[in-house]
């Protein structure tokens, strides 16, 4: 079995990389176990413990769905959190809504449900998670940064790949292989 999932790697630009640092640097004191850089990514699917059979299913299908999707643009936008800003869970950087990223979102999940995956039930919220909190001492400083941030476009992406990974966990953090890349064209 393989951990696995469907997502839209993020290049790591130097806006991008800016307002992560800055905010990493306003909740340097507070316990919060921060996403690398380079792992930045909006998840499609997430598929789960996945059987070695059923990786090749998901490759051929990957790449029928994939087929005749153009790139398209997507604005990465504000700053938020999962839960509520008294509790929250995840950090995350915004992507502004997009009618090309809600179809390969809204393909990709029919497609795996074909295959006996389960489809997310939720609204499909794009983001990018950029840390997990452990517990803040003062919520204040992440108010003061979500309204910093609120309106804030941080990046506008051309986006032209889909990826199918595999999540290998480790105690440093998870590791992203790459199983296969799907060019759009």
């Amino acid at each position: 079995m393989k951990r696995t999932f469907i997502a839209i790697k993020i290049s790591n630009t130097k806006s991008i990389s800016e307002v992560y640092q800055n905010i990493r640097l306003e909740l340097k004191d507070e316990r919060v176990k921060w996403v690398e850089e380079q792992n930045l990514h909006i998840t499609l699917a997430f598929l789960g413990d996945t059987d070695e059979k059923d990786i090749d299913n998901v490759c051929n299908m990957l790449s029928e769905y994939t087929e005749g999707l153009n790139p398209f643009l997507i604005k990465i936008t504000g700053l938020g959190v999962f839960r509520n800003v008294n509790n929250p869970k995840a950090l995350w950087l915004g992507i502004k809504k997009s009618e090309d990223l809600n179809q390969i979102y809204n393909k990709i999940n029919v497609a795996i449900s074909l295959f006996g995956f389960t489809i997310q039930s939720k609204d499909f919220r794009p983001h990018l998670t950029i840390g997990r909190t452990k517990f803040l001492k003062n919520r204040s400083k992440l108010k003061n940064l979500i309204e910093k941030y609120k309106e804030t476009q941080i990046e506008q992406l051309k986006i032209s790949e889909v990826y199918f990974y595999e999540s290998i966990l480790t105690s440093e953090g998870p590791v992203y292989k790459v199983i296969k890349k799907y060019n759009l064209n």
